[in-house]
């Protein structure tokens, strides 16, 4: 079968793999429709993760994990959740074991026994019934797709604790960003601005509500963030471009017992955040790490795919076939879509 692998040193591409087949007795096997492009996908192509995944990628390490698609077989024991062949649904790439510290404390995204698969970008996937969920009759394949993005997106929100009328910003206004405005105005966020120095996803930010839109690079962040805050700072700050340099004195938008959360923290490695810890002590701010994983998320995010604009994420173009994976690639690295997907199976409904 076809599938998108890492060989690393930023080559990615699609090569001929042997097609999984169902091991355990509640395995799903999925015929993959959609797989999007994430931000860690980008920092893959970029070689920015070289380090952290030494040698595996010498044979080709396996991409995607933002996927719909159809279910084509089913294993005996996969009854829990009344699937059947021909169901469209979702996965996620995670599966926990139910028994350990973490998991039996609320806490399933620090399993110790966590099984990952991220091999998505695939015309098959096998994953335990555990990790797939069906999707509403109302949500297309395509809008499915950010289901993914969307529990990542809501575990990063809960993370905030934004209270109706706390001023939020957001820096950067990719799909993440863009999926945050629109949680986080749910949660009733006031004067919701988002800093993305590329003028149509500006413009996208404003569309779904964000009260102002600033060009971080035209404009010195936190004198808007003041003016706009009448001088006070924003009580929530989410950093979600990705981007190690948009970090850099980001704690100055953020006011007094205010929140920074670091949403996006796949930052090359060799970069540490500046801070002054004396500041921080007189600010008094909280620090919320990275957020990778989607704790018990997905009912909720399944939920809001017919709640959500997602259609807005999808622009024109934004599909692209296995064989063009670099051009999907290279369209969400320079803006020209917002989410790239890659379509695998063209006649899925």
């Amino acid at each position: 079968m076809r599938s998108i692998r890492y060989f690393g040193n930023g080559d990615v591409h699609l090569a001929e793999v042997p097609e999984p087949q169902l091991v355990s007795p509640d395995d799903v096997k999925i015929r993959i429709a959609y797989c999007g492009v994430c931000g860690s996908d980008l920092h893959t192509k970029r070689a920015e993760l070289d380090q952290l995944y030494g040698d595996s990628v010498k044979d080709g390490l396996a991409m995607g994990h933002e996927a719909t698609g159809t279910v084509v077989e089913l294993g005996p024991a996969a009854t829990a959740k009344g699937l059947k062949v021909g169901d469209r649904v979702v996965y996620y790439f995670n599966t926990h074991c139910g028994s350990c510290y973490h998991c039996r404390n609320g806490q399933e995204q620090f399993c110790t026994s966590m099984r990952v698969n991220m091999s998505a970008m695939s015309d098959y996937l096998v994953v335990p019934e555990q990790s797939v969920y069906k999707l509403n009759d109302t949500c297309s394949l395509p809008r499915g797709s950010l289901i993914e993005p969307i529990s990542v997106c809501l575990h990063g929100i809960d993370l905030c604790r934004i209270k109706p009328g706390m001023t939020v910003a957001i820096s950067g206004g990719g799909a993440m960003g863009l999926i945050l405005t629109q949680l986080a105005l749910r949660s009733g966020a006031a004067k919701l601005t988002v800093f993305e120095p590329i003028a149509s996803k500006r413009e996208m930010a404003l569309k779904l509500g964000a009260r102002y839109a600033i060009d971080p690079l035209a404009e010195d962040r936190v004198a808007a963030g003041q003016r706009i805050t009448n001088g006070i700072g924003y009580d929530v700050v989410i950093e979600a471009s990705g981007n190690w340099r948009a970090c850099d004195g980001i704690q100055k938008l953020v006011a007094r017992g205010g929140l920074l959360e670091f949403f996006a923290a796949l930052y090359k490695h060799d970069y540490d955040y500046p801070m002054n810890l004396l500041d921080a002590f007189f600010q008094e701010i909280t620090i919320v790490g990275g957020v990778m994983q989607s704790p018990y998320m997905f009912p909720r995010s399944v939920a809001l795919a017919d709640e959500l604009d997602l259609d807005a994420l999808l622009v024109d173009g934004c599909v692209f076939t296995p064989e063009q994976v670099e051009d999907a690639f290279e369209a969400q690295m320079n803006g020209k879509t917002i989410k790239s997907l890659i379509c695998f199976n063209p006649d899925a409904k």
